[in-house]
């Protein structure tokens, strides 16, 4: 299990310390999924239609940069 090795390295010395941990474990179980600031987002494209525009972008780009590298 992932989180048995956090609890492997915890130290907590003070009641302070504990609280502060529990806290923030509660909050993390809360809502585990939050992103931190600033993270990408991606969207997942399902349409064959839209793949196959993408993917001949893709395959126009390569092209060009190959045709400006072997000049």
């Amino acid at each position: 299990m992932a989180t048995s090795s956090i609890f492997h390295n915890v130290i907590l010395r003070t009641p302070e310390q504990v609280e502060a941990f529990i806290r923030a474990c509660e909050a993390s179980e809360a809502d585990p999924y939050v992103k931190p600031a600033g993270s990408p987002t991606y969207t997942v494209i399902t349409d064959p239609e839209e793949i196959r525009r993408l993917s001949e972008l893709r395959r126009k780009k390569r092209e060009k940069k190959n045709e400006y590298a072997s000049n």
